[in-house]
């Protein structure tokens, strides 16, 4: 059994759907993405990881 989870990226965007105000095409296009994991463990590694970059405008991944 898979997990996905959709995130809203933009802070515009994020307050629209908070609002409950539709996406044009183009915004759900761009500012809409979905992830697919194989179990639950690994989705919520990925959301504590996205949770921990909400308020920085930029980040980058170093991997060792």
């Amino acid at each position: 059994m898979s997990h996905s989870i959709k995130l809203i990226l933009g802070k515009e965007q994020v307050n629209k759907f908070l609002a409950g105000t539709q996406f044009s095409k183009e915004e759900k296009k761009i500012n809409e993405k979905k992830f697919v994991f194989e179990t639950e463990v690994e989705m919520k590694a990925f959301i504590k990881g996205v949770n921990e970059t909400v308020g920085w405008t930029e980040c980058y991944v170093i991997c060792n």
